[in-house]
């Protein structure tokens, strides 16, 4: 996972989410976390969680938020926000069995193009959540690069239209650069075929920006315009969006003890 940490040591995560590009994005995000988190004071953890924006928001809502993040400099961020911040990796967690009442991993399952590691990072947000808790995910939408490529005006280029149907076919780009490298593009149903696969339940996935979204990033003012069809077109229209959020619930059992032990943890 060197390339994740090298792209974000040298980007800038937190200054991404207050650009109006970007602002679509932030509204949606917040929007459908307020509608499936369980009520503050909640026990959540943001797992991937950069440098603590959406932490931030949550906390001052009333939330109980620890971030596990695999960049250091995302968790000094989230430390100077205030917020409790470690470095972990999404597919093996320094946290006890059955301890949250809700996981966000808004991030790594799109940083990890191969499927049985976004499984060890489903299987270890299924250990941690309490029975019944909620899970939250982000994923990249496979069929929305070509509105992302028609946006930015490449769909022309015939490097970028062969990029987009490799992307589109794949999910995954091999021989692209750092960015492509280290993404995976998923699919509307694949994403809940995954999660239905780690064991959770009722899994849901939904558009973040909608139809439009990727041709707000380019012209903000339709920010208002993406936002309202986003909002209408969630469930049909959810593939065309840059961003995928799906949700789902834990099993209904009582966490193993056990888990813990097997995993070299400390337990109590």
């Amino acid at each position: 996972m060197t390339n994740v940490i090298d792209i974000y040591t040298d980007g800038d995560e937190d200054g991404r989410l207050v650009r109006d590009r970007d602002q679509v994005e932030w509204a949606r995000t917040c929007d459908l976390l307020a509608r499936w988190l369980p009520p503050p004071p909640a026990v959540v953890l943001d797992v991937g969680g950069g440098p603590g924006r959406y932490a931030e928001h949550l906390t001052g809502r009333g939330y109980t938020v620890t971030i596990y993040d695999l960049v250091p400099r995302h968790v000094e961020q989230a430390a100077a926000r205030g917020i409790t911040a470690h470095v972990a990796d999404a597919r093996d967690l320094p946290a006890k069995t059955g301890t949250a009442d809700a996981v966000l991993l808004l991030g790594p399952l799109y940083h990890l193009p191969e499927r049985a590691d976004r499984a060890s990072a489903l299987a270890e947000a299924v250990r941690v959540l309490r029975p019944g808790g909620v899970l939250v995910a982000t994923a990249l939408s496979r069929w929305a690069r070509v509105f992302v490529r028609a946006a930015a005006g490449q769909l022309g280029d015939p490097m970028w239209h062969e990029h987009t149907l490799t992307s589109m076919r794949a999910g995954h780009v091999e021989d692209g650069d750092a960015w492509d490298q280290v993404v995976y593009l998923h699919d509307v149903n694949e994403l809940a075929t995954e999660l239905t696969a780690a064991g959770l339940r009722d899994a849901q996935v939904l558009g973040v920006e909608g139809p439009i979204g990727a041709w707000a990033r380019v012209h903000p003012q339709l920010n208002p315009h993406a936002l309202r069809l986003a909002e209408r077109a969630e469930v049909a229209l959810a593939a065309t969006s840059i961003h995928l959020l799906a949700t789902a619930t834990a099993p209904v059992r009582p966490p193993d003890p056990g888990d813990d032990l097997m995993r070299g943890r400390a337990v109590g």
